[in-house]
């Protein structure tokens, strides 16, 4: 009752005002966009027993991989599996106004849960979620404990005043993830170290978003630097701090990529971290120091790169791109998913003692180096390049065997092990 007389207040209040109050990219508008996918589910004839329910999703926009395949696994599969809408809306990465306003929409129009891409702000969505008794969790970040702190937004801007941190603790809270391993990356980092030298890279630099944004970033870093220094390569420091990454900010990446590789013109790798392939890459290409084999002299680059498109294919066939990879975005959407599905039907893993619940799982971060790699890559992490959804990381009927909602297990340990899968297991398990 309490989330129904709020709705109908927001409602009102807010129709006209979130027009325009959110952007359909990270770094570049403020063009507001809401969608709702109303896919009718196959399950509400096969499980009469699991209520419809209503999934809010937050992201900076739906038109590059990340927004696609989120939208491809919910609308086009989950919809269709489960008795479930998704509602979407826009906020630049950073624009925490934004976010707060797309809070508001998707309560006032009456979501259960919302899936926020975001760390940020979250004691003020916390607060706004809590009082309409809405679930919330974050995507693609970390849900830290950073409870009983008293003032403003720390460093990451994640929680807030004292009251607004306490709200860890809340039922409606359900956490999130880590999306590079418990170590934060170090190990991730050490991967891609690997190839690098395996690839007989002699002078390395890396490139990432501010450490305060992207903080496993300097974790990585350290696994990356660790086996670079071991193998003898030389490193392209980041002068301001003496180690990895260079820094880029959100709107700058082009820019600030350029202005560091100038500084080492021998730089023959770049680890781009700052979203790698969308603005890394095209940068390096349009300075002219992008390697292929018809522009391969001294102070051409290779590509190691967090972050996939569709001109990898091409970049690692060519002997451009060394690694790549990205999120395993169908594992963190499916995690939270099962969560809030089974909490609008009265199965709360987060209350359940029973459950061995914890405030972040560990999502797989798949990468690729070579063909076969990137095959397995397309049809088991990603959805929109498979030929359907039977291979996808996390099917439906996985999720129905942990959901209490279809007489699973109710085990967030389950959750997490069927989350947390590389490709290898996947495959397997296909």
């Amino acid at each position: 009752m309490k989330k129904q007389i709020i709705t109908t207040m927001l409602a009102s209040s807010l129709a006209i005002g979130l027009l325009a109050g959110c952007g359909t990219s990270g770094a570049s508008n403020n063009e507001s966009s809401n969608t709702s996918s109303t896919a009718t589910s196959e399950s509400e004839e096969e499980n009469v027993a699991a209520e419809a329910v209503k999934v809010g999703v937050i992201l900076y926009n739906y038109t590059d991989i990340q927004g696609k395949e989120i939208k491809n696994y919910c609308d086009n599969y989950l919809a269709k599996e489960f008795p479930v809408t998704f509602e979407y809306q826009t906020a630049a990465s950073g624009d925490n106004e934004a976010h707060l306003q797309a809070v508001d929409s998707l309560i006032s129009t009456g979501c259960d849960a919302i899936m926020s891409g975001y760390d940020t702000v979250i004691g003020e969505s916390m607060e706004k979620c809590d009082s309409a008794g809405v679930y919330y969790g974050i995507l693609f970040g970390e849900a830290k404990d950073e409870a009983d702190q008293d003032g403003l937004y720390n460093e990451y801007g994640n929680w807030g005043t004292t009251a607004q941190s306490n709200l860890y603790y809340s039922d409606y809270f359900l956490g999130g993830s880590y999306q590079f391993g418990e170590d934060h990356g170090v190990a991730l980092g050490q991967k891609y170290g690997q190839a690098v030298v395996d690839a007989g890279m002699k002078k390395v630099g890396a490139i990432s978003f501010p450490s305060y944004a992207f903080s496993d970033g300097l974790s990585i870093c350290e696994g990356f630097t660790e086996v670079l220094t071991a193998n003898g390569v030389e490193i392209c420091v980041n002068e301001d701090t003496n180690a990895l990454p260079a820094e880029a900010g959100f709107m700058s990446v082009g820019d600030d990529t350029k202005t560091y590789i100038a500084k080492y013109t021998d730089m023959d790798c770049l680890f781009g971290m700052s979203s790698g392939m969308d603005m890394v890459l095209p940068a390096v290409n349009e300075v002219g120091r992008l390697w292929s084999e018809a522009n391969a002299g001294e102070g051409t680059i290779k590509m190691a790169t967090l972050g996939y498109n569709e001109s990898s294919d091409k970049y690692l066939e060519d002997g451009t791109l060394l690694i790549g990879g990205t999120n395993n975005y169908v594992e963190s959407v499916a995690y939270l998913f099962t969560m809030m599905f089974d909490a609008a039907n009265g199965n709360n893993m987060k209350t359940d003692d029973a459950s061995g619940f914890e405030y972040n799982a560990t999502i797989g971060y798949p990468t690729f180096t070579n063909a076969d790699e990137l095959n397995d890559f397309k049809k088991y992490v990603l959805t929109t390049t498979a030929d359907d959804f039977s291979t996808c990381s996390v099917t439906a009927d996985e999720m129905k065997s942990v959901m209490k909602a279809y007489d699973g297990t109710g085990s967030w340990s389950d959750l997490n092990g069927l989350v947390s899968r590389d490709v290898e297991a996947v495959k397997g398990a296909r």
